[in-house]
């Protein structure tokens, strides 16, 4: 009884110690949160929602070019108040026509009347745009440019390599194969016709052309594996996939959004080496946690940021399961690692997928493992052609005809899954009390299978 008493005293004190330990960081990520909201004062920009204003700002990201119009984001500088100019901060969303160009390290003068944020149908705009820290929109203003030159210079010479980059696809591939390689290699979406994109949508192939945390983490498992398969030490391709991640960040801009997926990417390739969930599951809440204390934000307003960490706790935790269940598919043309890896990441993000967006697909499992075995050779062979076309196009175009063929194959993969009646479903969005369960009931199988691999192992040593 005595024994019992005190067993029950250490798990009643371990599991107050642990109570306090999340209580006292709950407490500080609300501080954290909260220090992350606008002031609202008069040295903000958005203060001055609803009002014609005059402001001087620089342009502090990508222009982000549409079909028949520009996002640029404004970092802002200085405010005409009546006839004085005075200093402000915070960001503008600015939306204005093609013509003239305008690009990264512009410094401009704009006048217009500034608005807030809204949700758009069920889309939460507001969100959307306030995990980027952006409480103003500007419509179709008047421009007036200042200078240029003004941004990063690391930043600058990385868009200009990637410009230079672009307009090469563009010269070796016809559409909408130039756009589609565009989109693996750099997650450019905007040239992608809209009938391809809804059949990559009812497919649930969409992440293969997003530089985000699901496609680099599949990516990053499907090139180690890659290497391995072709006698590269396990050592050596464990950096050459780091490298192959690296490329991804610095064509894509090296955008935030594009660094938090890497770092995604590479944890799976440390779960890969290291062979131990622990240390991996303390980098993988490490990075997270360093994510959050940059931006707290993102967890809550950015689905992407959520769809990658949840793909990575499928790849880690799920993979090592599905292994033992599915020792017998083929190896054949990575069938088996694909069809894994992609079951991992579509069982941890489903539900979140149902909670945000209520859209189920039925062949997604099926359709990936088609695809995703051909997609690392797909943009291997889709970068030595543009590399190559930098420097003669003539042999960018000859190498571009078998991009051409890798590309159009998995085109058309697209097209024939997405002519099944019941490809994709709309449901509608479950409640977050079904988000919950259904989070419950996965961590509990994975529970469980640790536990009953772990009893196994113990009983084969006996």
């Amino acid at each position: 009884m005595g024994g019992c008493a005190a067993l029950l005293f250490g798990w009643s004190k371990k599991i107050w110690v642990i109570a306090g330990l999340g209580g006292i960081f709950l407490f500080l990520g609300i501080l954290r949160y909260d220090f992350d909201l606008p002031a609202g004062d008069q040295s903000e920009i958005h203060f001055y929602n609803e009002s014609e204003v005059t402001f001087i700002g620089i342009i502090n990201a990508e222009p982000d070019i549409r079909a028949d119009h520009v996002k640029l984001k404004i970092k802002n500088e200085k405010l005409k108040i009546g006839d004085n100019w005075s200093k402000v901060s915070g960001n503008v969303l600015v939306i204005t026509k093609l013509y003239p160009e305008y690009r990264y390290g512009d410094e401009l003068k704009i006048k217009c009347k500034l608005k807030k944020p809204e949700p758009v149908n069920d889309f939460a705009y507001d969100k959307y745009l306030a995990k980027e820290n952006i409480y103003s929109l500007c419509y179709w203003p008047e421009i007036k440019f200042l200078s240029s030159g003004l941004g990063n210079k690391l930043i600058s010479v990385l868009l200009s390599a990637k410009t230079k980059f672009v307009s090469v696809v563009g010269r070796i591939l016809p559409e909408p194969q130039a756009s589609f390689l565009g989109g693996l290699l750099y997650g450019a979406r905007r040239g992608i016709p809209q009938d391809l994109m809804d059949k990559f949508n009812a497919t649930g192939t969409t992440h293969i052309i997003a530089i985000s945390g699901y496609n680099i983490t599949i990516l990053a498992l499907l090139i180690s594996k890659l290497t391995c398969g072709f006698g590269i030490a396990r050592k050596k391709s464990f950096w050459i996939s780091l490298l192959g991640i690296l490329f991804f960040v610095i064509i894509a801009g090296a955008q935030p959004s594009v660094v938090r997926a890497a770092i995604m990417g590479g944890l799976v390739l440390l779960a890969e080496r290291e062979g131990r969930l622990s240390r991996v599951t303390n980098a993988l809440l490490f990075a997270g946690a360093s994510m959050l204390i940059f931006n707290s934000k993102i967890l809550v307003f950015d689905i992407a940021f959520q769809l990658s960490f949840a793909a990575t706790i499928g790849l880690i935790f799920l993979s090592p399961i599905f292994e033992r269940y599915f020792r017998k598919l083929p190896q054949t043309l990575g069938i088996k690692d694909s069809f894994i890896t992609t079951m991992s990441a579509i069982i941890l993000t489903l539900p979140l997928i149902l909670y945000n967006f209520g859209r189920l697909s039925f062949v997604a499992p099926l359709a990936n493992v088609l695809i995703l075995f051909i997609i690392p050779t797909t943009m291997a062979v889709g970068f030595i052609a543009v590399f190559c076309g930098m420097l003669s196009l003539g042999l960018g175009q000859i190498l571009g005809w078998l991009a051409w063929f890798l590309l159009s194959y998995i085109i058309k993969v697209a097209e024939f899954f997405s002519k099944i009646p019941w490809a994709s479903v709309q449901i509608g969005k479950i409640h977050w009390v079904l988000l919950t369960i259904a989070y419950l009931i996965i961590g509990g199988f994975i529970w469980w299978q640790r536990k009953n691999s772990k009893f196994k192992i113990q009983n084969a040593k006996l």
